[in-house]
C-alpha cells in the first residue's frame, strides 16, 4: 500500500538550466503521461490529509523556479490533471540565492504565481527564506512558517501544504505546522509514502535529470524492496 510524492525542481533545457536539479520538460511529460495511462488519481499536496489512499500519485516542484512554471503547468493541464509548486515568499521574483556559491536561478513572481493557482494547481508554502529549519531556535523556526504563510495569504495565495527546504524538519516543525492550520508537511526520502505515514512528515522520492521513465519506476519499486531486503 503506497503514495507516490514526486520532488522536481527546475524544468527547462539543459543548455540553459544546467542538469543540477533540473529535468527537460520532454522527460517530465513522460512520466506524467506513464501515471496518467494507469488511471492513478492526480493528487496536488493539501488534498493528501483527505486520506492517503493506495495508487495515488502527487507531483511536486520545489522553489517556484521561472522556469518551472513557464513549462511544467501546461503539462499537467494538457493531461487534464493538476500539480503542487511551493514558494519561498521571501525570495519570490528574485533568484535561488540559498544555493551558496552555485549559480542562482532566476524563480517566478507573484503574478506568474496567481496565474498557476488560477489554472487550478496548488502553490504551496516552502518557509519565508529557504533555511535548514531544524537548525533554527524554535521562535525562528515558527517565523518561517507563520510569516511565509501571511505573506502568500496576503498576495492572494490559498497555501494548504508545507515542503520543508532540504526535508530539514524535527519535532518543533511539525508542531509549528500543525498550530499554523497545515495538515500536509513534505520532507524527503529514498521511498514511496505509505498509508501509515504522518501527513505531516511525508516522504517524497527525488527525481534527477537522469531519471528517464524506466529508472523512476525503478526508484519507486525495485530499489524500496532491495532496501527492505537489507535491513533483514
Amino acid at each position: 500500500m503506497s503514495v507516490t510524492i514526486l520532488c522536481y525542481h527546475k524544468v527547462g533545457a539543459a543548455s540553459e538550466e544546467g542538469r543540477r536539479l533540473n529535468i527537460e520538460p520532454s522527460r517530465l511529460n513522460s512520466h506524467v503521461r506513464f501515471f496518467v495511462r494507469k488511471n492513478q488519481p492526480f493528487f496536488v499536496a493539501g488534498d493528501l490529509a483527505a486520506g492517503l489512499q493506495d495508487g495515488i500519485v502527487c507531483f511536486t516542484f520545489d522553489d517556484a523556479f521561472a522556469s518551472t512554471m513557464v513549462h511544467a503547468p501546461i503539462i499537467f493541464e494538457d493531461q487534464g490533471v493538476r500539480a503542487t509548486f511551493y514558494a519561498v515568499p521571501g525570495r519570490v521574483g528574485k533568484t535561488s540565492d540559498w544555493e551558496g556559491e552555485l549559480s542562482p536561478r532566476p524563480l517566478a513572481d507573484w503574478d506568474v504565481l496567481r496565474d498557476v493557482q488560477s489554472r487550478g494547481h496548488e502553490i504551496g508554502n516552502h518557509s519565508l527564506n529557504h533555511p535548514y529549519l531544524a537548525d533554527l531556535a524554535a521562535e525562528e523556526q515558527i517565523s518561517e512558517v507563520r510569516l511565509s504563510h501571511d505573506r502568500m495569504v496576503a498576495e492572494g495565495l490559498r497555501p494548504r501544504s508545507f515542503c520543508y527546504p532540504y526535508g530539514s524538519h524535527d519535532d518543533r516543525t511539525v508542531e509549528t505546522l500543525r498550530a499554523t492550520g497545515y495538515e500536509v508537511g513534505l520532507a524527503l526520502g529514498k521511498r514511496p509514502a505509505e498509508i501509515s505515514d504522518d501527513c505531516l512528515q511525508l516522504p517524497r522520492v527525488v527525481v534527477a535529470y537522469s531519471d528517464s521513465l524506466p529508472m523512476l519506476l525503478y526508484k519507486l519499486t525495485v530499489k524500496p524492496k532491495l532496501k527492505r531486503l537489507k535491513r533483514r
